[in-house]
């Protein structure tokens, strides 16, 4: 049953809730008045929620949306052949003032701000020190806030390259502050998910407490992270890509095969914060078990067991919920008609399943994308066309219209991942998954690939694959199967590059629709090949008109997204401008 949570909106200083640019205001002196926020362990948790709140956010999610994929190779918008500030991002005609640009930096800087008050609080928090469990519990905390502060400075630099790193307690006379490098960012990013998988609870928060944050959670999105570091096509200066391509693996072994990790190799306490920190200074600020050291084995065991692979019929369905597979799932709720002013539902609907003509953004699968699903039995809960499915037409078993779905732009076709039936309630009670095990496996498997163990990388897209064969099977589902199960083969062991290039494509194929597809092209080093591709191939859309997408892409400079103007022009020039703009 679909859970009930308000989330309760913490009242923050004002300056606090905005971007970066409202924290600047002339030559003041000192420091800024050491307030303490929150002074409790329901504070804490308080403080939290309103975290959580900023990813239920309709401008944090429609943000995901339109640069995560409604500007890559995967999805058509019908703003590609209409005018307005989401047509110039999509067709890269945007000037440094588009809103959409200045939004997606400011919600993701919100929920810096929130998490950085958590985080300042921590050492001034009254609990009584003798019960295990208030550690416990503000380890819970301190642990996801770290985890959602990777987050947002990931989506971040993903989108602007190095951006101004906020001190947790500022001075007034540098309340701006200036841009970080690319390396600086990502090693940042990196350091809050290793110190925050230290936190994290190793065990799956189910029932009640499900939507929360577990150690999976910050081994996957670690796990990212490390991959786009050792990729091509993120231009970092200093970084050995060859080494983070093999930290990946590291974690990799821990999360995936349980293999067992010394903290200090977690943490890379050794190489990390010698010269800055002690162990005993880090592990007193890090609540840490007293028993705990650097030498300390945790094991693969305790994580390995806690995710795992959910039918993938049922994965995107309400009945999907908070199973094994979601590493960060984000709860949302649909009060309409509670009387409740409380606002949680799942935004992403307006923009990829029930759209509509009026929607200001809105996407849908690309031919292209289509085509990589030949004989593949995912297609079929993933793209759609005007032939529906019948199995769309059923609601336990009982007959009804489907409505909502619009094919008059792209290339006529729809994403089906999302679809929701009259018994599983409201669009908006479907949950928002911004990571899960797959993505990991995958992951896992193009870095185990890139550092030899070709063999071991089979065998982690096969769990996918093998996963997917389960459709053909399916007592439910298989009877609507338009593919043959004898045309859909597991992966066999191939050369290097062609298992490479499988790799990828089976990441194509099982993420389509997630959000992912532009930073991915982005990080492999192709984002200029398929906007090339893009403009040369359906430049006619359905709805009339032509489509302009990457004909106006500038390769070295539309890779990332300038700087909003706003918050150069009130920095008085300390944050810097990317190149090209």
């Amino acid at each position: 049953m679909k859970r009930k949570y308000i989330y309760i909106a913490v009242c923050l200083i004002a300056a606090m809730m905005c971007s970066c640019s409202d924290f600047y205001d002339g030559e003041h002196k000192g420091n800024v008045e050491d307030v303490v926020f929150y002074k409790n362990i329901n504070n804490l948790r308080y403080a939290l929620n309103s975290a959580f709140d900023v990813l239920q956010n309709q401008q944090y999610q429609s943000s995901e949306v339109l640069f995560g994929d409604a500007i890559s190779d995967d999805c058509w918008t019908m703003q590609d052949v209409t005018a307005g500030n989401v047509s110039d991002i999509v067709n890269f005609t945007f000037n440094t003032d588009n809103p959409y640009i200045l939004s997606r930096y400011q919600i993701n800087y919100r929920g810096i701000n929130i998490v950085n008050q958590i985080i300042r609080s921590i050492p001034y928090v009254d609990y009584d020190t003798a019960l295990v469990q208030n550690q416990r519990e503000i380890r819970m905390v301190y642990g996801q806030a770290k985890l959602l502060r990777a987050l947002f400075y990931f989506n971040l630099v993903k989108t602007f390259g190095g951006v101004s790193i906020q001190p947790e307690t500022q001075e007034l006379g540098s309340l701006v502050v200036p841009r970080s490098t690319l390396d600086e960012t990502y090693a940042y990013i990196e350091k809050d998910l290793r110190e925050s998988i230290l936190l994290l609870e190793k065990n799956r928060y189910q029932t009640s407490q499900a939507g929360q944050i577990d150690a999976g959670g910050g081994l996957g999105l670690l796990m990212k992270v490390l991959l786009y570091e050792a990729s091509s096509g993120v231009p970092t200066k200093t970084i050995d890509k060859a080494a983070k391509m093999k930290e990946a693996v590291e974690i990799g072994k821990y999360f995936i095969d349980g293999k067992d990790i010394s903290v200090n190799d977690l943490i890379k306490f050794d190489a990390n914060y010698s010269g800055t920190e002690t162990w005993d200074e880090f592990a007193q600020r890090m609540v840490l078990p007293k028993d705990m050291t650097k030498s300390t084995v945790l094991s693969g065991v305790n994580v390995c067991n806690t995710h795992g692979l959910y039918a993938f019929d049922k994965l995107f369905r309400v009945s999907g919920e908070f199973s094994e597979e979601p590493l960060i799932e984000i709860n949302q709720y649909d009060y309409s008609g509670s009387g409740s002013t409380v606002d949680e539902k799942w935004r992403l609907n307006g923009y990829i399943n029930d759209q509509s003509q009026t929607s200001d953004l809105y996407v849908v699968p690309t031919k292209d994308l289509l085509d990589q699903f030949a004989n593949d039995p995912r297609q079929m809960f993933t793209i759609g066309d005007r032939n529906i499915n019948e199995y769309f037409k059923l609601d336990n078993g009982v007959s009804f219209e489907v409505s909502g779905w619009w094919y008059g732009v792209g290339d006529m076709l729809q994403f089906t991942k999302y679809f929701t039936t009259t018994s599983e309630g409201g669009a908006g009670m479907r949950n928002y998954v911004i990571m899960r095990y797959a993505e990991a496996l995958l992951i896992y498997a193009e870095a185990l690939n890139e550092t030899g163990d070709t063999e071991h990388a089979v065998e982690m897209v096969n769990k996918v694959r093998a996963r997917a064969q389960k459709l053909f099977t399916s007592e439910t589902t298989a009877k609507y199967q338009k593919v043959s199960a004898s045309n859909f083969k597991l992966l066999s062991l191939a050369p290097q590059d062609i298992i490479r290039n499988a790799i990828l494509k089976e990441k194509r194929i099982e993420m389509a629709g997630e959000f992912d597809r532009w930073f991915e092209i982005c990080r492999l080093g192709t984002v200029s090949q398929r906007m090339e591709y893009m403009k040369n191939h359906e430049v006619s859309d359905a709805a009339g008109g032509t489509r302009h997408r990457g004909t106006y892409f500038r390769k070295g400079v539309n890779e990332i997204f300038p700087i909003p103007q706003k918050e150069v022009y009130i920095s008085n020039g300390i944050i810097k401008q990317n190149f090209g703009y």
